[in-house]
């Protein structure tokens, strides 16, 4: 899984680190499959020495010339991901099976890496990256050779890309587009498309429409063309009937609409050799937020654990929903073993900064506190209404537990599809979650009101009795002022509900639930086991 190279040893060592995570899984980008990738242009050619032949000299120009494509492998040797793959038969099976137009190339590129032996095993590395001398494949040891792409698109290891031979080349391990990590079939698959779709001239433009597949009825949306044309553009037309554009430029076109349904984004594009048409469903629908704002990103993944010294992460709630939302009065997090989290609520922009922190509480949990829990506001927090929304927590603890719970686009959290939302602090410096690809979404209630908290209105737990528990069915709630009970699943989800203290649980599954009491002077969070 790629990581950002400037915090590469520290995404290791810890976190900031995302560390004792199984590979990820059943990666799905925001707002679905793209058809085509990102293309760039290479900046020069490049030539090297074969490490495994020092005769012969691997030149760019020359297999570009000689009409083959690249599959470029920039690693380190000292990167763990970069000998995994190395080692699962991914670059073999491209060079075995595809052999005859691709030509794979492994690049040593980092430049703090000077000992040759290194690429043997004997220099403090995982292993022979030669394998004996018996890899079907050239090594470059020259971190010239980066130059190719330029060392900036070198984002961390491994870095695959594929060079056309038209002189364009794109990202295609771990990205929003390729192949995921340590399959040899996926990988073999992605390279193939690319075989029928890089940037050639004499054809008519590849083109690809960007912009979300579900759209809140009446928020502004963007759509973004991505044109790839060797041969000059002449004209870009947009049009989606049943829409009025507000705003545009040949590339971009935004609008809103004002009713809800199913509606097609077309995009034209012409160079001088023909025209090609792109079209993208969106499906527009209404929804009353009420006061409890949630996220939930597309991306379907295991959950993601993580150990460290600390951990930082958090959501932002864009401006535009901020609109009626004078206070936030409490928070809703997903915790696991005992730690203190502290809560800072920030108000600022979206650009990775998250403004002025305008409150802060610290909250102990304990191992029983595993599951949702509720972190009121001392007072409520006044919002500015015109600013983004930052909740951003951090954990200082050397133990193993859940970032926050993670659901799928069709899990019982409201999906929006803003790729804003989730964060990360990596060395100091906020980071999305798909800049630095890891397939983890964070689902943190915010709840708001138009009227303060009169102080800090959590109530102990020895204000509310719930039994029995263990329970076979009916739960009795005790407590004074009951207002209303939720009963949520370990996976987050409202299963029950009720203003009466009296539940029967009979209907629902064995296991685990957690029970929020809601009163006129505070709430809690309390397990009950179903059996």
């Amino acid at each position: 899984m790629k990581k950002i190279l400037s915090v590469a040893l520290a995404l290791i060592m810890g976190f900031s680190a995302f560390a004792q995570f199984e590979s990820a899984k059943n990666i799905a980008p925001k707002g679905g499959a793209k058809t085509m990738p990102t293309w760039h242009q290479i900046q020069q050619d490049v030539t090297g020495v074969n490490f495994l032949d020092p005769t012969e000299t691997i030149s760019t120009a020359a297999i570009r010339n000689a009409g083959k494509c690249m599959v470029i492998d920039y690693s380190a040797t000292w990167c763990s991901w970069c000998w995994v793959m190395h080692t699962n038969g991914i670059l073999e099976a491209i060079h075995n099976q595809l052999g005859n137009q691709v030509e794979v190339i492994w690049v040593e590129s980092d430049p703090s890496t000077t000992n040759p032996a290194e690429i043997t095993g004997s220099g403090s590395t995982q292993g022979d990256w030669t394998n004996g001398g018996t890899v079907p494949y050239p090594i470059i040891n020259d971190e010239g050779f980066n130059n190719l792409i330029g060392n900036s698109n070198i984002t961390g290891y491994p870095t695959v890309v594929f060079v056309s031979p038209t002189g364009y080349w794109c990202d295609v391990y771990g990205t929003d587009w390729g192949f995921g990590p340590y399959d040899a079939t996926e990988a073999v698959n992605a390279v193939s498309a690319l075989l029928n779709q890089y940037p050639q001239a004499g054809v008519p433009p590849v083109v690809d429409i960007d912009g979300p597949t579900s759209v809140v009825n009446g928020n502004q949306v963007t759509f973004t063309a991505n044109i790839v044309s060797v041969d000059d553009v002449t004209g870009i037309s947009w049009s989606i009937p049943g829409a009025t554009v507000t705003s545009g430029t040949n590339n971009t076109i935004t609008t809103s609409f004002t009713t809800d349904g199913d509606y097609t984004v077309e995009l034209t594009v012409t160079n001088t050799i023909g025209t090609t048409t792109k079209t993208m469903n969106v499906h527009v629908f209404s929804w009353n937020w009420g006061n409890t704002m949630s996220y939930c990103e597309g991306y379907q993944a295991d959950a993601g654990y993580r150990t460290g010294s600390s951990s930082t992460w958090g959501v932002m709630f864009p401006a535009e929903y901020m609109n009626g939302r004078e206070y936030l009065k409490s928070v809703d997090i997903y915790v696991a073993g005992g730690a203190t989290y502290q809560m800072k609520i920030y108000q600022g922009s979206n650009n990775g900064n998250p403004g002025n922190q305008i409150y802060n509480r610290n909250v102990q949990f304990t191992a029983a506190d595993e599951g949702w829990q509720t972190i009121n506001c001392a007072g409520s927090v006044a919002l500015d209404q015109t600013k983004d929304l930052w909740v951003v927590f951090t954990v200082a603890t050397s133990t193993f537990y859940p970032m926050s719970v993670i659901y799928d686009a069709n899990g019982d959290m409201y999906y929006v599809g803003d790729p804003n939302s989730c964060w990360a602090m990596v060395s100091g410096s906020w980071y999305q979650m798909s800049e630095i690809d890891y397939p983890c979404t964070f689902a943190i209630k915010a709840t708001t009101g138009n009227t303060p908290n009169a102080g800090i209105n959590t109530l102990d737990g020895g204000q509310v009795n719930i039994y029995p528990n263990p329970t076979t069915g009916m739960v009795n709630i005790d407590v004074d002022a009951l207002e209303s009970v939720e009963v949520m699943d370990m996976a987050g989800r409202v299963v029950m509900t009720s203003n009466q203290s009296n539940i029967d649980m009979s209907a629902l599954a064995n296991g685990v639930y957690m029970f929020r009491v809601n009163t006129a002077t505070g709430s809690t969070m309390q397990k009950v086991v179903k059996r």
